[in-house]
């Protein structure tokens, strides 16, 4: 008998929990939304607000700046690089500097686990100075002889 009054009691008061807790997430809810609406109803008169402007309308105004043309221009950084003797210094660079300025160019050093030949990395090396030449010429500055 007394362990079933101990059963009833947890069952009431896990009840009674529940039931609280539903309560407090209801209570919660209507709270959101009475703050929602708040918000939204201020919004709505400030939006009144601003379609009634007691400003006079202002017309846009347009201002002309005259920039004077440049006597020089500016030769493009593409012009600037020496892409016959970068040519040459790839024909004439060692294996090990080579794969290191290839793997450093984004280009496949290793297909199939094998190390590709010389030759194929010098042409794909060269197309990469065609179309990228900044990007190969700052590689190549950078490995040493």
């Amino acid at each position: 008998m007394k362990m079933e009054n101990t059963q009833d009691f947890l069952n009431i008061l896990v009840a009674l929990l529940m039931i609280a807790f539903a309560i407090l997430m209801l209570i919660d809810f209507c709270m959101g939304l009475i703050n929602l609406w708040d918000c939204q109803r201020e919004k709505s008169s400030q939006a009144d607000i601003e379609q009634n402007p007691t400003l006079p309308d202002l017309a846009p105004m347009v201002k002309q700046v005259n920039i004077p043309q440049a006597r020089y221009t500016v030769p493009s950084r593409k012009n600037e690089i020496d892409t016959e003797s970068l040519q040459q210094l790839i024909q004439k660079l060692p294996q090990s500097r080579l794969r290191t300025g290839a793997r450093r160019l984004g280009i496949a050093v290793r297909v199939d686990g094998k190390y590709q030949k010389l030759a194929v990395l010098r042409i794909e090396l060269q197309a990469k100075l065609r179309s990228q030449p900044m990007e190969v010429a700052q590689v190549l500055r950078g490995l040493k002889m």
